[in-house]
């Protein structure tokens, strides 16, 4: 196992652990890249929760990655890919899909 991908994965995830905590606890909506407070009219609980989740995940995720491409090769990088390609996606439509249901009431 190379010691550069294992250390690099690790510091990786720190970062996601680490925003994950600012925003689903500490609900500091900052860190969403392209949210504004004054455009979004949604609940901000369950955007933090949503944004939370997924970079909790990607963090679970990354930490396990070196390993996967290790025994299993390089199938475990392309399904990393999609899975935060598929993740960011969603939660896209998601981040609008909460904007759109508050704005109209």
């Amino acid at each position: 196992m190379l010691w550069g991908t294992l250390v690099g994965c690790l510091f990786a995830s720190l970062f996601l652990f680490g925003s994950a905590y600012l925003i689903w606890y500490k609900k500091d909506l900052t860190f969403i890249a392209g949210y504004d407070e004054k455009k979004f009219k949604g609940d901000k609980d369950r955007l933090a929760r949503a944004y939370g989740i997924f970079c909790l995940a990607s963090g679970i995720l990354t930490v396990i990655l070196p390993f996967a491409l290790e025994f299993i090769g390089s199938y475990a990088g392309a399904l990393f890919g999609i899975w935060l390609t598929m993740g960011v996606v969603v939660l896209t439509f998601c981040s609008q899909s909460l904007n759109k249901k508050s704005s109209g009431s």
